[in-house]
């Protein structure tokens, strides 16, 4: 309705019980007194030419059904002072529908077009209201917020366009904006749209210099006196201005009437009303939209939790009752809400008082259908509707991206020269285009580093070290991130496509790269995956095979893994695919890999220890004396060589074999933090800084392990020092290669 926001949030502060009482009636006054106003204006609104007759009965059914609303909201709602009101946006759709609904039904008997009419307000209230109550009763009032906001900015734009253009129906008689300006040609008809015109710029200029709430039905009431005052200084009476179309061709009387329900049953035309429930379900979203908006600003303002769900449940339940009644459906209105808070209204009263005063209204309805002119419903109708069209057209041009802008016009433009339900559909068209343009633009692939730079969680001996620094470039891991589908899964045809081009090349006089041997994939990021992606890898996987490599799938989700199938990829049958448990994992076999067949293999099974702490080193005359100061250990699979939690008392060097470094996790799972072969140096740290072991270290295949104990590394400094400065050499490069190696993991995870 004209509910304007109030731009000052409630103190919170507790009021006055007395205080509470006065705020409450004049609260009720001041809707009610605008709901009166609005409710003219909407029934003007929906039973305008052909549906005139129905002009007394559609203000009676649209005052109960705002009363209705107003008294039942206020007794169900979490938020006690709520005010509902009747809202005319979703009666903005419904007048454009029954305009054409009327059209269609030019012929028949003017009952049978009033009864469509009040079945089609009527049963858009009924699904409104189920739709309010089912989508609370299940508790996904916050799944809606996730509507499109340009869709929803067009929406209520376009709901602005078309109370402008029912404005003009409501002065022409004429729907149809070339039919409503042609019948501007009439004299009348032009000097009452004059008048509208001139009372909805008064409206807005009054309102952008007043946020009092009596501004608007002060200027209404001052604007009808001023008519009915200026027809005898005319000469002009009241019949004739009935009659040049200044005043509603209704006649006067105390009272009011309904729609009978069984006459409207009976009269409908019930194909139309089926044929406009698009439109209902439009009215619906667009009610539930508004709703949650309203109560998020209320919370806000008010700095209270509200259940939307719960307001949602009691709202539906008001809109069912309205809508078997034939009328309008509405919610809480935000700017009367925090009116009342403002005023000191904290109970349930400001609901109540409203309902009461427009069930007062309700006795004189049928003489104030009579004596308000025409052009001040239109104009009023018009105004509301400018307001739309400036708040969410025109103001959102400065609060949204372009893009998004243009979203909202292309609604709007759509509403006004096709139809609402062509607006709401290429709305919802573009937002979804857009979307998948801006998904598709977000980075998929997380990172990707050589073989050469991103090593395994195994620690090796020094010769092969030195090996995969320069063989490790054959390796290319590839880490994904989000969730691939056909705008982002081609993101990485590419970077495989140009890795594979440059392999063994000579581009531009440079040296290519190394041939790729193992295209590692991580799908740990990875959230799920759709067909058209799945058919991408495909052709990844096709490279890969003419390319003679290996294509490693690593940490592969069975979402994906079941999409992968679907296509036709088996990742346990292709001998071009290797899975993976995960990225250090797969690695690690890339490496053993690359390492196989060399001189500096995987574990140096064979290799004396003299030998790795000679390529660790350097050569030096004592390295001899230093192997024999340390005792040999011979262990199987699984044997413990360090729990965690000990106090440490040696230093191991692995010489022979392989041994895993883990922790337990809480829920009694083992990870494997570290595996080291041999030449690696294991427990140093913990021995230097005096400290218990911080992990547990399993022997992973057949070992021989060297150990320095605390106490020989003692005796040696105090009796050959030469030969405890060589041991602390062999310690002191261990500890800088695993800074070293600490660095580089810093790095790559800072990417």
């Amino acid at each position: 309705m004209s509910d304007a926001p109030i731009r000052k949030p409630s103190t919170g502060h507790p009021a006055h019980p007395g205080r509470s009482l006065i705020a409450s009636a004049m609260i009720g006054l001041i809707a009610g007194i605008d709901n009166l106003g609005n409710g003219l204006a909407i029934a003007a609104l929906l039973f305008t030419g052909p549906l005139a007759a129905g002009l007394g009965a559609g203000v009676g059914v649209v005052l109960l059904s705002a009363a209705i609303l107003a008294l039942l909201v206020a007794l169900r709602s979490t938020q006690p002072n709520s005010v509902a009101l009747v809202q005319e946006t979703g009666v903005a759709i419904l007048a454009s529908t029954v305009a054409t609904m009327a059209a269609g039904l030019e012929g028949a008997p003017e009952g049978v077009r009033i009864a469509t009419a009040f079945a089609i307000l009527g049963g858009s209230t009924l699904v409104t209201g189920l739709l309010f109550w089912t989508v609370g009763r299940l508790r996904l009032g916050r799944l809606v917020r996730f509507f499109p906001y340009p869709v929803v900015a067009g929406f209520l734009a376009g709901s602005g366009w078309l109370l402008v253009e029912g404005a003009l129906a409501m002065v022409s008689g004429r729907h149809g904006l070339g039919a409503g300006l042609a019948g501007l040609a009439a004299p009348m008809v032009a000097v009452t749209a004059a008048a509208a015109v001139g009372l909805a710029g008064l409206l807005v200029l009054a309102m952008r210099r007043s946020d009092s709430p009596f501004t608007m039905p002060l200027v209404l009431l001052a604007t009808a006196l001023a008519f009915h005052a200026g027809l005898p200084l005319l000469g002009v009476t009241a019949e004739e201005a009935r009659g040049w179309g200044w005043l509603p061709g209704v006649a006067g009387g105390g009272g009011f009437s309904l729609p009978v329900p069984t006459e409207v049953l009976a009269l409908a035309d019930w194909g139309r009303v089926a044929a406009a429930l698009p439109a209902m379900v439009s009215v619906a979203v667009l009610g539930m939209l508004g709703l949650l908006l309203n109560v998020s600003g209320i919370e806000l303002a008010q700095g209270r939790d509200i259940d939307a769900d719960a307001e949602l449940r009691g709202t539906g339940a008001a809109n069912l009752l309205a809508g078997a009644l034939g009328g309008p459906s509405g919610y809480v209105g935000l700017g009367m809400t925090l009116l009342a808070g403002r005023m000191g209204a904290t109970g349930r009263g400001a609901g109540l008082a409203t309902a009461a005063v427009i069930l007062g209204g309700l006795f004189v309805a049928g003489w104030l259908v009579s004596v308000t002119p025409v052009f001040l419903t239109a104009g009023l109708i018009l105004f509301l509707g400018v307001e739309l069209l400036q708040e969410w057209l025109i103001d959102a041009r400065r609060r949204l991206p372009r893009t998004e802008w243009l979203i909202v016009l292309a609604v709007v433009l759509a509403i006004a020269g096709i139809g609402f339900m062509e607006g709401l559909a290429l709305g919802l068209a573009v937002s979804l285009a857009m979307f998948v343009y801006s998904y598709s633009r977000l980075p998929v692939i997380r990172g990707r580093h050589s073989g050469a730079e991103l090593r395994s969680r195994v620690d090796r001996s020094p010769a092969a070290s030195l090996h995969l620094t320069g063989a490790g470039a054959a390796i290319e891991a590839m880490q994904l991130q989000g969730y691939l589908f056909f705008g982002t899964a081609e993101q990485i045809v590419g970077p495989v496509r140009d890795r594979l081009e440059r392999a063994g090349g000579d581009a531009g006089g440079q040296v290519g790269a190394q041939p790729l041997r193992f295209l590692i994939i991580d799908f740990r990021h990875i959230k799920g995956m759709d067909s058209a992606a799945a058919g991408v890898f495909r052709r990844i996987r096709n490279l890969i095979e003419a390319a003679g490599a290996t294509l490693v799938l690593s940490a592969l989700p069975d979402a994906v893994e079941d999409a992968f199938r679907n296509c036709g990829l088996d990742p346990d049958s292709d001998p071009v695919l290797r899975r993976a448990p995960d990225l250090d994992h797969a690695l690690e076999s890339c490496e053993e890999a690359l390492l196989a067949g060399n001189g500096a293999d995987g574990g140096g099974a064979d290799a004396p220890l003299l030998r790795h702490l000679e390529a660790m080193t350097g050569p030096h005359p004592r390295l001899a004396d230093a192997v024999a100061a340390l005792d040999t250990l011979h262990l199987e699979p699984d044997e413990v060589l360090i729990r965690a939690g000990e106090a440490a008392s040696d230093i191991f060097i692995v010489g022979r074999g392989r041994v895993k470094v883990q922790i337990v996790l809480p829920d009694g799972r083992s990870l494997r933090l570290r595996t080291m072969t041999a030449g690696a140096v294991v427990g140093e740290i913990a021995l230097l800084l005096g400290q218990t072991r911080g992990a547990d270290v399993v022997v992973e295949t057949p070992a021989t392990i060297h150990r320095l104990t605390a106490a020989t590394l003692a005796r040696l400094e105090r009796e050959d020092p030469e030969l405890a400065l060589v041991l602390h050499r062999i310690l002191a490069t261990t500890l800088a290669q695993k800074v070293t190696l600490a660095n580089r993991l810093i790095e790559q995870a800072a990417v």
